[in-house]
């Protein structure tokens, strides 16, 4: 036995001595289970539509004695939060481990394909595998098995998200949502078959980097018992609410936004890194021949854009990648830029598509502000309903105390009902308010106007491309649009990421992070979709095409989207009069 073997046999040996003892776990995942209980709005929604109950712990608390690990531990508490299949609801392990293949994979035709090849790692002289290859075997497990169990404990909001999101783990693997990486071997071997059937099996080195998380203990029990009487359990059941971290606010902003601004310390969904053109701003797709680009060659773009003819027909495109702004000070340079493009638009286009597809989300009064700049008349904007904690409540009291002072007494007026329903709801028994406006006093907003009082909104046919990474803040722009009747939708179902994210601390012996919804998103009007009863709540429902299209296709893949670009060109073209 060599001595690399003898201090791999004592690291096991140290790692397997050094864990919380089952009543230390059984502490840390009420104390988790404690931030759902208190805060998480959507309780209701997913015990009956998704058939979840958070407070039904004892089976948790009974898993958590019997994990015999740290790693099986964490790995627990991540199945825990992936079962309300919440996109803004999850834990994250204490660690930046990382295992990457450098590839990228994801999910075309019901196959897991390779989509993205790094060749400065996997030079083609040695790994000749090509894009659109599939994948069958993963370390001689069926690959779909994998992705399943990945997705045990990294779920969104609906299956096939899901299923995308586990794909593109595959390859690239997070301790941070998947703990026990660390157990993966020195390389992975992949059963690849080519697109003339062919079969040909390969190995390749993980690139692991960062520092491997292995255990959480040990630390001494609590004394709970009374002298002379044997402590068989804990009975400790925390509650807590920790504080929230501060977001910088835009001075600019009306008093009576605080509150909002104070909602969205973080509104995008957990991290994506592995999802080919997640949140960026240029398109996956290749743009038509003769395309013109006009947005997008600069890092001060915010946004890619151009325009194309067809048919005889001008053809505007606007892609948005994010909601989530680079800075909230700054926040009238996109909105302006946005405008100006609009301003183009409007004179020189027939019809205008607009592209959120693998669109983040990010601040839900942002995306207003671009809405205002696409809807040409009044129109209707979500609204959210919360479950109030007391700095919610301290916020909403505070600035009720500004607008008393320096608002308008019709505004203070109005807020005072708001602040009612917040005390109100938290006063009841996992109470929330009614849908209330995020962004203003109301929920009805008039169209961006120059200073005559001139409309600078497009007038003319929009549509708006949509799959099922349109995230949060993008489910409820494509909600307003499709409400507003002034285009269609393209595409696929949006995420159903129907609410906000707050990162807090959670897990005091495991020392890791838990993200909870504490509102649920209300679109304008109710919608049915299959599986759900007919709701306002974008929650795991998403936003359904008026159009619907399939890009997760090989014939996609390969063609660089040629296929979704005439498929979209034909459907602006058919909103001309």
């Amino acid at each position: 036995m060599n001595h690399r073997t003898v201090g791999a046999l004592l690291l096991t040996a140290s790692a397997l001595l050094a864990q919380l003892t089952p009543e230390q776990k059984a502490i840390d995942l009420q104390t988790v289970a404690s931030l759902y209980a208190k805060q998480y709005a959507p309780y209701e929604w997913k015990r009956e539509n998704v058939g979840f109950d958070l407070f039904n712990l004892r089976p948790w608390l009974d898993r958590a004695r019997q994990t015999k690990t740290d790693l099986e531990y964490l790995d627990l508490l991540e199945e825990y939060t992936a079962s309300l299949k919440d996109i803004h609801s999850y834990y994250v392990a204490n660690s930046d481990f990382v295992a990457d293949l450098h590839m990228y994979t994801d999910v075309y035709d019901g196959k897991v394909l390779i989509e993205q090849i790094t060749r400065s790692y996997l030079p083609a002289a040695r790994y000749d595998f090509a894009v659109g290859d599939e994948i069958v075997l993963f370390d001689g497990k069926p690959v779909m098995d994998l992705v399943k169990d990945i997705a045990r404990i990294s779920s969104f909001a609906n299956e096939r998200s899901t299923m995308r999101w586990a794909a593109d783990q595959l390859v690239y693997r997070q301790q941070a949502y998947l703990p026990r990486v660390v157990e993966l071997g020195e390389s992975a071997t992949i059963l690849v078959r080519r697109a003339d059937g062919s079969e040909k099996s390969y190995v390749i080195p993980w690139d692991k980097s960062g520092t491997p998380l292995m255990n959480l203990g040990p630390l001494p029990n609590f004394r709970t018992a009374r002298p002379g009487v044997r402590d068989e359990s804990p009975r400790v059941q925390p509650e807590f609410e920790p504080a929230d971290e501060e977001l910088p606010v835009d001075p600019g902003v009306p008093a009576f936004r605080k509150p909002w601004v104070a909602l969205q310390r973080h509104v995008s969904a957990r991290p994506v890194n592995a999802l080919r053109g997640f949140a960026l701003r240029d398109p996956i797709y290749r743009m038509p021949v003769g395309f013109v680009q006009r947005l997008g060659r600069n890092r001060a773009d915010y946004f890619f854009s151009g325009t194309y003819t067809t048919n005889g027909k001008r053809i505007g495109l606007i892609r948005i990648g994010t909601f989530q702004p680079v800075s909230f000070s700054l926040l009238s340079l996109p909105i302006n830029q946005f405008q100006q493009e609009i301003g183009f638009m409007k004179a020189n286009t027939d019809v205008l598509i607009v592209d959120v597809t693998r669109n983040e989300g990010g601040y839900a009064c942002y995306s207003d502000e671009l809405l205002q700049r696409l809807i040409p008349r009044t129109f209707t904007t979500i609204g959210v309903e919360i479950r109030p904690n007391l700095d919610i409540i301290r916020d909403f009291e505070a600035t009720l105390q500004d607008l008393q002072d320096y608002g308008e007494e019709w505004e203070y007026k109005v807020f005072s009902t708001l602040v009612k329903d917040v005390k109100t709801a938290y006063s009841e028994n996992r109470g929330r308010t009614g849908p209330i406006p995020l962004c203003s006093v109301g929920l009805d907003i008039a169209p961006a106007k120059d200073r005559t009082g001139a409309v600078l909104a497009y007038d003319k046919p929009v549509l708006v491309l949509t799959d099922e990474f349109s995230t949060s803040a993008a489910d409820s722009f494509s909600a307003v649009i499709q409400d507003a009747k002034i285009g269609k939708l393209f595409g696929f179902r949006t995420a159903g990421a129907g609410g906000n994210t707050v990162n807090v601390q959670a897990g005091f012996y495991s020392e890791g992070s838990a993200a909870v919804t504490q509102m649920l998103t209300v679109r304008p009007t109710a919608q049915a979709h299959p599986g759900f009863p007919a709701t306002r709540y974008i929650e795991n429902v998403g936003v359904e095409p008026d159009i619907p299209y399939d890009f997760q296709t090989r014939e996609n893949l390969v063609n660089s989207g040629t296929p979704f670009v005439d498929a979209f060109t034909k459907a602006a073209l058919a909103l001309i009069p």
